[in-house]
């Protein structure tokens, strides 16, 4: 069982402290520490993750135990260090220490009101848990629609962030800076980019082999679904609560195939096709992206409000590709203040598909700065676009930097070591292969460097569980999907639910990445009742969103909360509340 070493009372939430010159440096450090694929990251969602994760904690201060030692950490939660075996085959060798951040109930552990632990994962791989939990509006987020009466938790997985041994690949930020420098055009560019993004994944690989052999052989899923078990049993529990997102619920799933027996409540949200995902394929996961295309034209010609508006959604999506038909021959210089450089067709096109990823928030601005692009003003475009400022300046203190979230050195070590051997593959077979996948989407061209990126990775796990991903579960689960999501489409999420006796699959209506991309009160209400009553929704059940990318000319807005009752009015601010917080996750 768990020392009660500070309670809730002791860790109140407050005001954050004004950031110190320390802490802007190492903000600033973390943003140049990010290699090629994190620039995908929406600027604001990094700047509060970063500001959440320079808060001046030592996690080193923090000796790994057995037991759950909380400390207060991050003005408002509580923080430990689990001590689980690196090698679970080999309990009494060496030891990993997962760092763990818990918001805790308002009744202590063992009260007859509390209701046990919830863990999250906000997916990737290679998402911090703990730059999760402490980003703003989250956690209070799910205290109020879930309840008050859990602890709500998550945790830094294997090789990522605070969790010991760590699995990076680029030794300074000054390499990681060097290397995102190198990236090269999307496949589709040049006739060249497919061989350049080959090689690329083959040093990658040879690097990872020099550097992170002994550390990659210990971060697969597997090993983090143990790691899961272990910080329930930690709290004296047999059975698991948990709420997957994205990658998270190649977790969950692979959790709920592993230990059918030890689950008490699992929601898989933003669902992946988990067979596909441990073949390293990545190639079926664009089945529903381009519908969102299709919804924001119609919602664009629909409203006045739309900086593209035409008189239909024929007109509209003639005029957008017209706009980034022109980028793609005409690249536009931009001086913008601190913000320089050439606007290109690439930059354009990455900034549109990662923001299908939240499209209520991500898409009004990208059109605006698509209507300023037809008057040939790049800046906000640009703005949007951009990765990073990339210009460095040493600091050598000694201290770790980290890298951001979900960037090539976390994602290739999990996805990779987790998936089949594909490193046999060569530049014909992935032309092939991109040919395939173009069938399905028009967004390929951005997809294909993830099963590129395995095709370079030979470090095998020591252990790895590939399925199958079926299991009669000490209770049933709760799958979600999306009838647009970018990149996990509906259809995964029916094919794995049918998997798992008796589960259940919730659709929600809506573009975007998984279900807090938007704002339901049908699916809060759902994700309570499952929660706190076990009360799993009829298959078939199909929850409405309130938000539109762009209000249409007749509505009056999205739900009247006065004709709610206040029940439902509580539940429904709650969870706009948590969607505005929440950002969609970037698989891969």
């Amino acid at each position: 069982m768990e020392k009660q070493t500070s309670n809730h009372e002791q860790s109140t939430p407050g005001r954050l402290k004004e950031s110190t010159p320390t802490i802007r440096w190492l903000a600033i450090a973390a943003l140049l520490s990010i290699s090629y694929l994190s620039y995908w990251r929406d600027s604001a969602y990094l700047a509060s993750h970063l500001e959440q994760e320079t808060k001046e904690f030592s996690w080193e201060q923090l000796v790994p135990s057995e037991t759950l030692d909380w400390v207060a950490c991050y003005e408002k939660f509580q923080c430990t260090r689990l001590s689980v075996p690196l090698d679970y085959a080999n309990p009494n060798g060496s030891k990993a220490a997962v760092a763990v951040i818990r918001y805790p109930s308002k009744y202590p552990v063992g009260h007859e009101k509390w209701r046990g632990p919830i863990l999250y994962n906000p997916g990737g791989p290679g998402g911090s848990g703990v730059g999760f939990l402490t980003g703003k509006g989250i956690v209070e987020g799910f205290y109020k629609v879930i309840g008050d009466d859990y602890d709500h938790v998550s945790f830094d997985p294997r090789g990522i962030a605070h969790t010991t041994p760590v699995a990076d690949i680029f030794s300074t930020p000054a390499e990681r800076v060097t290397w995102s420098l190198r990236e090269g055009p999307l496949v589709n560019s040049t006739p060249d980019a497919l061989s350049v993004l080959y090689a690329q994944s083959v040093i990658i690989g040879k690097l990872g082999e020099e550097r992170l052999q002994d550390v990659a052989q210990h971060v697969s899923t597997a090993v983090v679904a143990r790691d899961m078990l272990s910080i329930t049993r930690a709290y004296g529990r047999e059975k698991l609560l948990y709420w997957g997102f994205s990658y998270g619920t190649v977790l969950g799933i692979t959790y709920a195939s592993m230990f059918p027996d030890n689950v008490e409540r699992l929601i898989v949200d933003g669902v992946v096709d988990t067979y596909n995902y441990y073949q390293a394929a990545w190639s079926n996961n664009l089945l529903d992206t381009d519908k969102i295309l299709s919804y924001v034209f119609k919602e664009c010609a629909a409203s006045s409000s739309c900086p593209l508006h035409a008189s239909t959604a024929s007109g509209v999506e003639k005029r957008f590709w017209a706009i980034l038909d022109s980028v793609r021959t005409n690249p536009l210089p931009v001086v913008d203040e601190n913000n320089y450089g050439v606007l290109d067709w690439d930059m354009t096109w990455k900034a549109l598909f990662f923001r299908l990823y939240r499209p209520f928030t991500g898409l009004p601005p990208f059109f605006a700065a698509l209507a300023d692009l037809e008057k040939g003003d790049g800046k906000a475009m640009y703005r949007l676009a951009k990765s990073p400022d990339t210009s460095f300046e040493c600091k050598c203190d000694g201290k770790r930097v980290l890298p951001s979230p979900y960037n090539i050195e976390t994602l290739l070590p999990i996805a990779c070591s987790d998936g089949d051997d594909v490193s046999g593959e060569d530049i014909p077979a992935l032309e092939n292969f991109f040919e395939e996948m173009s069938k399905l989407s028009i967004f390929a061209n951005a997809w294909m460097r993830l099963h590129t990126g395995c095709v370079g990775w030979r470090i095998r796990p020591a252990e790895r569980y590939s399925g199958p991903f079926v299991g009669n579960t000490s209770f049933p689960l709760l799958f979600i999907g999306n009838t647009a999501d970018p990149v996990t489409p509906l259809w995964a999420a029916n094919k794995m639910s049918k998997g798992f006796r008796d589960a259940a699959l919730l659709t929600q209506n809506s573009p975007g990445h998984c279900s807090l991309s938007s704002t339901s009160l049908c699916t809060a209400q759902h994700v309570r009742a499952y929660f706190r009553d076990g009360k799993l929704p009829s298959n078939g059940t199909v929850c409405e969103t309130s938000d539109h990318i762009f209000l249409p000319d007749n509505s009056t807005g999205s739900v009247d909360v006065e004709k709610l009752s206040m029940e439902d009015r509580e539940l429904y601010e709650a969870m706009s509340g948590l969607s505005s917080s929440f950002e969609p996750p970037r698989l891969g």
